[in-house]
């Protein structure tokens, strides 16, 4: 009896030594803080900098190949909103196309995705969308050279895409369809009309206001946009911005700012400025 005793004692001793050596005991609660998380729209402010991704793509938004400024449509807007908010700075990220969204739902240092963007029901899942700004439908751009004038000649034809967006799926539904021979999926719509010039494809599907930017932009260029009598297009959707799930009081501030710029004239004026005609206009 006696040894079993003192085996339990040198045992207790043994537990108590371990835990004194090897592990700190800490009390329920004990230097534990309740940390409160920064609402992003109040970080924004006290840091005066909007943190804005762009897939670099002109006319939405750009780095200006001269000047290197953030440029074109929404960039126009952003700085807008961004005075308006007492918003001293806007800092422009770039990031192609196809990863716009995904970094933008999960990179804590941007605020939110400045870019001519579609809301569409898929990427509303990832992200939450500011209320419209404008509105956009699919074209199709080609060469002079091509005899293209209308869909249906786009049968044995290869045409272009930039990847990841609305018109890629349709590429590939037309493909399925035996409306077209083929289609090359491009990085960026720098790339597709760099590949329709140089005759890599026959014509590119794309957004609107990017065909008529591309004639815009090169008025001698053998570019060809085929009219809304040679193609009717198939898609009409609205244009926003995109925001994490988490950050609605930014999103709100937004919403308020625009409804303010639409009020007083300022987003037609900057829409305007950028040669987007009345139809863009929702």
């Amino acid at each position: 009896m006696k040894n079993f005793l003192k085996f339990i004692a040198l045992s207790i001793i043994s537990l108590n030594l371990a835990i004194g050596t090897n592990a700190k005991i800490i009390k329920a609660n004990e230097h534990m803080t309740s940390v409160q998380p920064i609402d992003r729209l109040q970080k924004i402010k006290e840091k005066g900098v909007l943190t804005v991704l762009s897939s670099d793509s002109a006319p939405y938004s750009y780095k200006d190949p001269r000047s290197g400024e953030f440029s074109g449509i929404d960039a126009d807007i952003i700085r807008e909103i961004a005075r308006r908010l007492g918003i001293r700075t806007v800092d422009a990220k770039y990031i192609a196309f196809p990863y716009a969204i995904e970094e933008t739902a999960k990179n804590p240092d941007i605020d939110l995705l400045a870019q001519g963007i579609y809301m569409t029901e898929d990427r509303k899942k990832v992200v939450n969308f500011s209320n419209p700004i404008y509105t956009e439908v699919d074209a199709i751009l080609t060469r002079k050279d091509t005899n293209i004038n209308s869909k249906n000649d786009l049968k044995n034809r290869i045409i272009g895409a930039a990847a990841g967006s609305v018109y890629d799926e349709m590429a590939k539904n037309w493909k399925l369809q035996g409306l077209i021979r083929d289609y090359t999926r491009f990085y960026d719509n720098n790339s597709l009309l760099l590949a329709l010039e140089n005759k890599t494809i026959d014509a590119a599907i794309t957004a609107s206001i990017t065909a008529e930017n591309a004639l815009f932009q090169k008025p001698n260029s053998n570019f060809k946009l085929l009219s809304p009598n040679q193609y009717k297009p198939e898609l009409n959707l609205s244009v926003g911005y995109a925001f994490k799930k988490e950050d609605i009081t930014l999103l709100n501030a937004i919403n308020e700012k625009l409804q303010e710029m639409r009020n007083d004239g300022s987003l037609y004026e900057i829409l305007a400025k950028r040669s987007l005609i009345s139809h863009y206009i929702p």
